[in-house]
C-alpha cells in the first residue's frame, strides 16, 4: 500500500507544470527550486529530495525532525537499499575501498532522526547516500546533527534542508568506480526552528575532525549563490537568521 501511495504521489507531481504551486510537508515554505530539469523528485514519508543522476547525489534533501521521530538506532540496519524509482545511482560496491581515500558512505538524512518511526529504513536508500569524509562525518557533521536533536527535544520540531556544493575550480575527487559521479566539495545545511528562525552552515569536506560546526556558519544567501537554488521559494519576507544560539553557537 505504501509503495502504491508513493507511486501515486510521483505520478501526480509529474503532471504538475512549473507554473503551478504545490506543497510538500517535508519542506519549509516550499521545496527548493533550481537544479537540473532532469532531476528525479522523490517523496517519501520522512523526507523529499531531488536526485541528480549526473553527480550521483541529491541536489537537495528536505525533512522535518520531531520528538516523536527521533529514536535509538543502535540495532537498526545500515544496509544500503536500491531505489525502485531511480536506478542510476551509486551502488553499494562503488564505496569499496573508499576509506583509503578518507571517505565513507553516508546519508543526508540521519538514521537516528527517524529511528522512532516505522519508516526508518528509508534513510538507507541509495538516493539518500553520498560520499563524505570521515573527518567531517565524525566531527562537525555529527556535532551539528546532535545539536539539532537537542534543539528538537527542547523546542519541538525543526525543518532541515541539506545538500552538496560543488566547486568547479577544485580538484575533482572520485571513488574507485567506473560509475560516473562527482564527490561534493562541501555541503550546506539550513535549519529552521519552531519559531521560524534559521541557521545556515557550509561544511567543508576538508574540515579536520576537531573543527566545530559553529565555525562553519554561513548565510542562506551565500548558499543559494553557490548552489543556484531557491531554498524557500514561498517565503516572501525572508528568514530571520537568528537560530544559531539554539544550536550552541554565537552568531559570527
Amino acid at each position: 500500500m505504501l509503495r502504491i501511495l508513493l507511486l501515486q504521489m510521483l505520478l501526480l507531481l509529474s503532471s504538475v507544470s512549473p507554473a503551478q504551486n504545490y506543497k510538500i510537508g517535508h519542506c519549509y515554505q516550499g521545496c527548493p527550486l533550481g537544479g537540473s530539469s532532469e532531476n528525479h523528485l522523490i517523496i517519501r514519508p520522512i523526507y523529499a529530495l531531488s536526485y541528480n543522476t549526473d553527480t550521483k547525489s541529491a541536489d537537495w534533501v528536505s525533512y522535518k525532525v520531531s520528538t516523536n521521530s527521533i529514536g535509538i538506532a543502535s540495532s537498526l540496519s545500515r544496509i544500503p537499499v536500491l531505489d525502485e524509482y531511480v536506478t542510476d545511482t551509486l551502488r553499494a560496491d562503488d564505496f569499496l575501498g573508499s576509506e583509503s581515500l578518507g571517505l565513507v558512505r553516508s546519508q543526508y538524512v540521519p538514521l537516528v532522526d527517524f529511528a522512532g518511526t516505522p519508516y526508518w529504513n528509508e534513510v538507507n536508500y541509495l538516493t539518500n547516500t553520498v560520499a563524505r569524509t570521515l573527518s567531517l562525518s565524525q566531527g562537525a557533521w555529527y556535532g551539528l546533527d546532535w545539536s539539532i536533536r537537542n534543539l528538537v527535544n527542547r523546542s519541538g520540531e525543526v525543518y532541515v534542508v541539506t545538500g552538496p556544493i560543488f566547486d568547479l575550480n577544485s580538484k575533482r575527487q572520485n571513488l574507485f568506480t567506473d560509475n560516473p559521479h562527482r564527490i561534493p566539495d562541501k555541503f550546506f545545511k539550513v535549519i529552521i526552528d519552531s519559531e521560524g528562525k534559521g541557521a545556515a552552515f557550509i561544511l567543508d569536506q576538508s574540515a579536520p575532525i576537531h573543527l566545530h560546526h559553529c565555525e562553519m556558519q554561513a548565510s542562506i544567501e551565500e548558499i543559494e549563490k553557490l548552489t543556484q537554488l531557491d531554498l524557500f521559494p514561498l517565503e516572501n519576507k525572508g528568514i530571520e537568521e537568528s537560530g544559531y544560539s539554539g544550536l550552541g553557537c554565537l552568531r559570527q
